[in-house]
């Protein structure tokens, strides 16, 4: 493991300290500016700011801010200490193709081209390593905070949901076609073509459709509701309690891409792969779901 100043990689302000008097909400990977950014201002109002961590050809940047899984000059790596004095680093060795965060920042959940690995972040090490094997695609993971991993399997008609808990994998649910997960505790939601279904403890909790949708972009357990974003020609969130009842749909401008955890309870809904491309992120506020496109401006 390597320890950098960070002037190593950039020499800038803690994300969390806003300049002149305004608010840093966050942080969000900029593909274009090839570096992790500060999210100037609250959303709604916000603009992509400084670059904290430079140089960076893909990364996905944990809840905190703090840590990355990043594609830095020396390869794939689990980066920690972003925005502060020093930064760690620790190679991983493979290419990288997805990962996930647990909703606490620790454990993080990634996928290499031959297997899958959670690695926690204290001790900068992987805990777990589960080999893909042939036949299956990994269309999606998620690890919870106690570092068990949820994969969703793809095999070209239905999805598979299975938790790797205690050395072997368990099947939690299946839906049709290409589905996705979320994971939190001992809860899994699972999304595919038209439902989703959430399962405690491999016990189903509850199944609702979620009618002339197409595949999701993703899915969150995000405190007490279960939220799902779709595409197509009527993009929105779909919202669930937690608990099971009726859903809330709330419209969007542009169709997700994603749906992945942010700092500060923020959903990225789709980020810049190229210029003129745009970010859109969503935020609860007020009891209610709401996006916000967040203009890039220039790195400084």
């Amino acid at each position: 493991m390597r320890v950098l100043t960070a002037v190593a990689f950039l020499a800038g302000a803690a994300w969390g300290q806003g300049g002149l008097g305004g608010v840093r909400s966050g942080v969000l990977f900029d593909a274009p500016a090839r570096a992790v950014r500060v999210v100037e201002g609250v959303a709604g109002a916000a603009h992509l700011g400084e670059a904290v961590l430079g140089g960076v050809e893909r990364a996905w940047v944990s809840p905190s801010g703090r840590a990355a899984v990043a594609r830095v000059s020396s390869g794939w790596a689990l980066v920690r200490g972003i925005g502060g004095e020093e930064l760690e680093e620790r190679e991983l060795g493979y290419e990288v193709l997805a990962a996930r965060w647990a909703a606490g920042g620790r454990q993080v959940a990634v996928v290499g081209g031959e297997w899958i690995e959670v690695w926690d972040l204290e001790g900068m090490e992987a805990v777990v390593r589960v080999e893909l094997g042939e036949g299956r695609e990994a269309a999606s993971v998620a690890v919870n905070d106690q570092g068990e991993l949820a994969v969703a399997w793809f095999d070209g008609s239905e999805t598979v949901a299975e938790a790797w808990r205690q050395g072997q994998w368990e099947e939690v649910a299946r839906v049709k076609g290409r589905g996705v997960v979320a994971m939190a505790g001992g809860r899994v939601a699972l999304a595919g073509e038209g439902g989703v279904v959430v399962v405690e403890n491999g016990e189903e909790l509850w199944r609702a459709e979620a009618e002339g949708r197409a595949a999701p972009a993703g899915i969150e357990i995000a405190g007490k509701e279960v939220v799902a974003a779709y595409g197509g020609e009527a993009p929105a969130l779909v919202v669930w309690p937690v608990e099971g009842g009726e859903a809330r749909m709330i419209e969007l401008e542009a169709a997700p891409e994603r749906l992945e955890r942010a700092v500060n309870g923020l959903l990225v809904l789709r980020l810049r792969e190229r210029e003129g491309e745009e970010i859109w992120v969503a935020e609860k506020r007020g009891g209610q779901w709401r996006a916000y496109f967040v203009p890039a401006g220039e790195v400084r």
